[in-house]
């Protein structure tokens, strides 16, 4: 029995060191730009989740610098908050492969623009952008409109609010019914048996699901996923499923030619699902991949925009000096008592320039997405400063980390400061330094159609309310689930304005 046991030492000693053999040049990059000494010696980090993925990201970047490698469980990462080297990586081809971070994405949404390989990914991505275009998503903005009577009419049951997550469930079912219109053209509160906030329910648990595959190690482990699958996930897969299984309706009523249904709008021939469906029926699209890539739409869209506006009204209340200034704005530009229910046009939305600013400062200290990630499959990268960065290790930009590092953004980098973003400002930083959308060749190709429905929203909601809250910035605790997250509901107290006038 002894022998037995000094064989599987030996064994497991010999296993460790052709595993250690096979990263000495993850190991080299470590000792040259910085590391966990102990990670590095022992080819394993901490089993993170999404409540401590942020904070142990934060202090590891505080602690080594802005350029560092580190390891989750078993997997090597190179950790960057450096606009210069984030560029590099940003723009490379040879960097433009997902890493296995998005393995959960890829199991759960399965293929699409969010987590393709390149080759597979450039075409798919040019036929989507069309949609996306600029004069595509004006068109959209009777839909932002719309919705949010349904957003006001929640809204205005409440007044002081111990907890405020309700709030953030009324922004998940505004944006989930602005993305059902505007990506398939079809009203969710109209859809039998579902409704918009069964289905902004079941999409949100599928986000937990998703965040939690993403950021646990163990689910790196196919059997352990497929267990999890046939377990405590078996209600989520479903969900995926009957979002999989609306999508793929959509598409036969479109390829049908009825319009008669009252579940479809009648402006729906404007739905990014009218283009994909022509790209199906011209055989330059794949069903099963039109399905999938909805999919992303959905998850990219609805979740990251609903945290945004929950985030905007918290700064809007943590920050009444600014909440003043953005409201005057937007009552110079709509003067009437309309109770915040004036039409914005595009135009519009160009003058509100401190709401601009107000927004992008918010995404700045909590941007949606805290952490993008890429992989050099076929070759290494070689940055401009002479690092190496050996292929298949995943390279990860934390945006979280980059937006408050006081090198860019100052000693006052972790305070709320909307002057961040007067000209003078931007024209002075990196161009890489605010990527909340990320940048480069795959940024998000729904910045556009973000930005404006953020603006749209928010200035109808400041012209409606006022926000009011006890928390201080400094005392919020944020958790990533796939998007950026509180992790409590401080207390929100909401007040409906009136204008006088005169």
């Amino acid at each position: 029995m002894y022998f037995l046991l000094i064989k599987a030492l030996i064994g497991v000693i010999l296993l460790w060191l052709y595993y250690r053999w096979n990263h000495r040049r993850i190991i080299q990059l470590g000792t040259k730009i910085g590391s966990d000494k102990l990670q590095m010696i022992l080819g394993f980090g901490p089993l993170v989740t999404p409540a401590t993925i942020v904070k142990i990201t934060r202090n590891s970047s505080q602690r080594i610098g802005p350029n560092f490698v580190r390891y989750i469980g078993p997997f090597p990462q190179f950790i960057t908050t450096d606009p210069e080297i984030i560029k590099d990586i940003l723009t490379s081809n040879a960097a433009l492969n997902k890493g296995w971070t998005y393995n959960g994405f890829r199991h759960v949404a399965g293929k699409g623009l969010v987590t393709m390989d390149v080759n597979e990914w450039q075409p798919h991505r040019k036929l989507m952008d069309i949609a996306f275009k600029l004069p595509k998503v004006i068109e959209f903005i009777p839909n932002f409109h719309k919705k949010l009577t349904v957003l006001f009419a929640e809204m205005d049951k409440y007044h002081v609010m111990e907890n405020s997550y309700d709030i953030l469930v009324y922004c998940r079912e505004y944006t989930f019914g602005v993305s059902g219109e505007t990506l398939m053209g079809r009203d969710a509160d109209k859809t039998q048996p579902f409704y918009t906030k069964l289905l902004a329910k079941q999409s949100s648990e599928c986000v937990e699901y998703l965040s939690d595959l993403l950021f646990k190690p163990a689910y790196q482990l196919r059997p352990i996923v497929t267990l999890a699958d046939k377990t405590i996930y078996k209600d989520e897969q479903q969900n995926i499923a009957t979002l999989k299984r609306l999508i793929d309706e959509t598409y036969a009523y479109y390829a049908s030619g009825l319009r008669n249904s009252p579940e479809y709008l009648d402006s729906m021939d404007t739905a990014v699902a009218k283009h994909v469906n022509d790209a199906i029926k011209s055989n330059i699209l794949d069903r099963d991949l039109a399905i999938t890539s909805m999919v992303h739409l959905f998850g990219a869209s609805f979740e990251t925009s609903s945290s945004t506006l929950y985030f905007v009204m918290f700064m809007l209340a943590m920050h009444p000096n600014y909440q003043a200034i953005a409201y005057a704005e937007i009552c110079q530009l709509f003067p009437d008592n309309d109770n915040g229910e004036f039409n914005m046009s595009y135009e519009h939305t160009k003058q509100l320039t401190y709401l601009d600013m107000f927004i992008k400062e918010t995404m700045r200290l909590f941007p949606s997405i805290a952490l993008i990630a890429r992989i050099a499959v076929n070759e290494d990268l070689i940055l401009r400063n002479g690092i190496v960065i050996p292929k298949g290790l995943e390279m990860a930009v934390s945006i979280y980390d980059l937006h408050r590092s006081k090198d860019i953004w100052g000693p006052q980098a972790d305070k709320f400061n909307p002057d961040n973003f007067l000209p003078s400002n931007v024209e002075a930083r990196h161009p890489y330094a605010f990527i909340p959308f990320s940048k480069g060749k795959r940024s998000c190709i729904g910045m556009r159609y973000a930005e404006i429905a953020l603006k749209v929203a928010m200035a109808k909601i400041i012209k409606r309310y006022k926000f009011t809250t006890t928390i201080k910035l400094e005392e919020i605790v944020v958790h990533n689930n796939l998007s950026l997250q509180l992790a409590n509901h401080p207390p929100l107290t909401i007040e409906r304005r009136t204008i006088i006038s005169g």
